[in-house]
């Protein structure tokens, strides 16, 4: 894990701080040294790990610890929200306070993205609100920080009474980017292109899959499915994933699909996001998440939330959660698992709720 060293000035704000390292769940892979960060340049330059993309004019509120845990150090949820406009700032700052403390945090950090250094530090108002109805939920703030931008060189400065100020290490350079990379997490350059991962594929595609997936389920003469023949498809796609030849035609999708409505195929799917064909999977969710029309793309898009979380990429889960409910509003899964992630659901909590962390 990360933890927090740092020069005098910083001592009293920072030494309670840590950063997870992110476990991966894949065997065989090794745990992250502990390393220190040795002041709030450092941090900042952490929190496109933390969220899994470079974010934009954003505020970043880091949770610290655990309220009931002395252990301290290790970072908890990481909330991100675009920049209130100066009339809105109250109440989306009270929002962001009220969503932290569903985690039970012992404490916080706010980072402030965005605008540039002038006669002061920009937002002040966002440091200030978020601040306050932190504290007043009983969540104290070890530090307050502005930053231009998560980009190596970027300026960053404490906002008062501290006042500190510096540049930004590289972030891809930092012991969380390694331990990142090792964990097989991917830091996407902004949000937009987090989000291309999901993206629904050419909407006329989209259209004949759902017109040839309308007559598989609507023909009263195909008899219920086999669980066993429908798990061979799925474990068809999972060998050509990991073997690197993964084509989806139109039969392709419109099979796995039907395959996808099985339970005891489903039940198995999730089990592979944490399986020696993690990896694979991945992929696999991924592909049918663009590829399949709406409702279904919903059941792929959960999945790929699944396997994200399993290697910690948060970023990538939320954003598949996302589009699970933009598919099929209401889906159940997909909605339970955005209430969990909410509430700190991680890679521990993946494989114990599956059954596969011992």
């Amino acid at each position: 894990m990360l933890a927090v060293s740092g020069t005098p000035a910083h001592a009293a704000v920072m030494t309670s701080l840590g950063v997870p390292d992110h476990p991966s769940t894949r065997p065989g892979l090794p745990r992250p040294a502990t390393a220190r960060v040795r002041d709030p340049g450092e941090l900042v330059a952490v929190v496109p790990v933390l969220l899994g993309f470079h974010p934009g004019d954003s505020l970043v509120v880091i949770g610290i610890g655990d309220a009931g845990d002395d252990s301290g150090g290790r970072l908890g949820l990481t909330l991100r929200i675009d920049l209130p406009p100066p009339a809105d700032t109250v109440p989306v700052c009270r929002a962001a306070a009220e969503t932290m403390s569903a985690s039970s945090p012992a404490g916080a950090v706010v980072i402030v993205l965005g605008g540039s250094a002038g006669a002061g530090v920009p937002r002040p108002d966002i440091a200030t609100a978020v601040t306050d109805e932190l504290e007043a939920i009983g969540i104290g703030v070890h530090a307050t920080i502005w930053a231009r931008d998560t980009a190596a060189g970027a300026p960053w400065a404490c906002y008062p009474p501290c006042g500190c100020s510096g540049e930004l290490p590289d972030p891809a350079a930092t012991v969380a980017a390694a331990a990142a990379v090792a964990a097989g997490q991917v830091v996407y350059a902004d949000r937009a292109e987090l989000e291309r991962q999901v993206t629904p594929a050419d909407a006329e595609r989209l259209r004949r899959r759902d017109r040839l997936l309308n007559r598989v389920f609507d023909a009263a003469a195909v008899p219920g499915v086999s669980p066993a023949s429908e798990q061979a498809t799925l474990d068809a796609a999972l060998v050509a994933a990991e073997a690197g030849r993964l084509e989806l035609d139109d039969a392709g999708v419109v099979a796995l699909a039907v395959a996808l409505q099985v339970p005891e195929v489903r039940d198995r799917a999730l089990v592979e996001c944490v399986g020696r064909r993690a990896a694979a999977a991945e992929q696999l969710w991924a592909a049918l998440t663009r590829e399949l029309p709406d409702p279904e793309a919903a059941d792929a898009a959960t999945l790929l939330a699944v396997a994200a979380l399993a290697r910690g990429d948060g970023a990538l889960a939320n954003v598949a959660l996302n589009r699970a409910q933009q598919a099929w509003p209401g889906h159940r899964l997909s909605a339970v698992l955005g209430e969990a992630v909410a509430s700190g659901f991680g890679p521990v909590q993946v494989r114990r709720w599956l059954g596969t962390d011992g």
